[in-house]
């Protein structure tokens, strides 16, 4: 069998590059070794002599994909493969493979962390300890310490079980805008929570939503009703800026809003006003509408946010997950077989 060539620049863990290495002679370079993204022309250059391109931050336009002409396959070992120009590489007649839900997980089980972090204030309260609030006077030896059989914190008008008190989720409504790989999994784990999980989706069928056992609704009645509402959908010309000022003013004042999927999703202007002015409870996020967040933005002030620099996808298991996905297709193109994870436009 032919051996093709292959660049790589993105993760692909070695024991997927060596199952690789079986049919394509492979160059690692770019981002993953030196974390620098190439331009155009250079990545142009590299491509003169390759056939299968694996990359997920550099940006393969159509000037790189019209002047690489032994190219013939596409890899993106992310969620969406954003970086590639995918109608350019339709042109050509050159398939672009992706990971659909290489992340769900990962994203999933944070969005259920920030949840209850912001419900709980539990990243407020460890950091009141963090800064030395209330903590009890230095001891000379902690190890010898008077025994307390009723071992509690102070508990007057000042004290951290009623600064931080929350509520539990236990029959609390969830309100997913989205219901892809990573709202599916949202759902499932609040389930966990008894909680009533209700659904926007416009391409979410009834009979999709039942198996998974959620109930559609419109985004109105959605924002209406949800304790908590969590942004699960992609950027598209329908999505960006979907939640604006009047979606927000439907929301209940003690209610919180989750995002971890794009801040373009919700407009920046109305967030901050509704949370300066305490119309609801509060919001997590992790992703913003520039990053990283200047310094100076207002939400940082907001005691009423959950702060987190873009992470919910960066679990060590994501790796892993993409390097399988990604390299178990290019195999599959190189047998002739039929492509799992083709992207279409």
């Amino acid at each position: 069998m032919k051996k093709y060539k292959a660049v790589v620049t993105a993760t692909i863990l070695e024991n997927e590059l060596n199952q690789l290495r079986k049919y394509c002679d492979v160059t690692v370079t770019g981002w993953v070794k030196n974390g620098k993204l190439f331009n155009e022309d250079k990545i142009i250059e590299i491509l003169q002599d390759t056939d299968i391109l694996i990359a997920s931050y550099e940006n393969i336009t159509k000037k790189i994909i019209k002047n690489s002409k032994k190219l013939k396959l596409i890899g993106c070992p992310r969620g969406t493969p954003v970086n590639i120009d995918v109608k350019a590489a339709s042109a050509m007649n050159i398939p672009v493979i992706y990971t659909p839900g290489r992340n769900a997980n990962s994203a999933a089980e944070f969005t259920i962390g920030l949840i209850l972090a912001e419900l709980r204030h539990i990243a407020r309260a460890h950091h009141s300890m963090k800064i030395g609030k209330y903590l009890g006077k230095p001891v000379r030896d902690i190890y010898n310490t008077p025994h307390q059989d009723d071992v509690m914190w102070n508990i007057d008008e000042n004290s951290p079980y009623k600064k931080f008190r929350g509520y539990e989720l236990r029959g609390r409504t969830l309100g997913l805008i989205g219901l892809g790989n990573i709202g599916r999994r949202v759902a499932k784990f609040a389930k966990a929570f008894d909680m009533n999980i209700i659904t926007y989706d416009p391409y979410c069928s009834k009979e999709d939503a039942k198996i998974i056992m959620v109930k559609l609704v419109s985004l109105n009645t959605l924002l209406s009703l949800a304790d908590f509402v969590s942004i699960h959908c992609k950027v598209t010309k329908e999505t960006i800026g979907l939640i604006g000022e009047k979606e927000l003013s439907l929301m209940k004042s003690n209610a919180y809003i989750i995002n971890t999927a794009r801040a373009s999703i919700i407009k920046q202007d109305a967030l901050i006003k509704v949370l300066e002015n305490k119309k609801i409870a509060g919001a997590a996020l992790d992703v913003y509408w520039y990053e990283p967040i200047p310094s100076n933005h207002p939400l940082l002030n907001m005691e009423n946010v959950t702060f987190t620099p873009h992470i919910a996808g960066a679990s060590d298991d994501v790796p892993t997950y993409q390097s399988k996905m990604i390299v178990e297709d290019v195999i599959r193109w190189i047998k002739g077989k039929e492509l799992k994870r083709v992207f279409k436009v």
